[in-house]
């Protein structure tokens, strides 16, 4: 049954992929995710300093 769920997502995932390619690539080149790109890399190395320093 597991199975049948992951390969429903799959094909979800390749049709919306397949239909909806020059808008997503229209998304992904606007300021707006790029900005939010940054924050979540700024995010993470944060993070990581974080988790160094409680380990130090």
């Amino acid at each position: 049954m597991f199975k049948i769920f992951v390969l429903f997502f799959i094909a979800i995932g390749i049709y919306v992929g397949i239909n909806y390619t020059d808008e997503i690539e229209q998304l992904m080149d606007t300021d707006t995710f790029e900005r939010v790109q940054e924050h979540a890399e700024e995010g993470k190395e944060a993070l990581l300093d974080k988790i160094d320093e409680i380990k130090g």
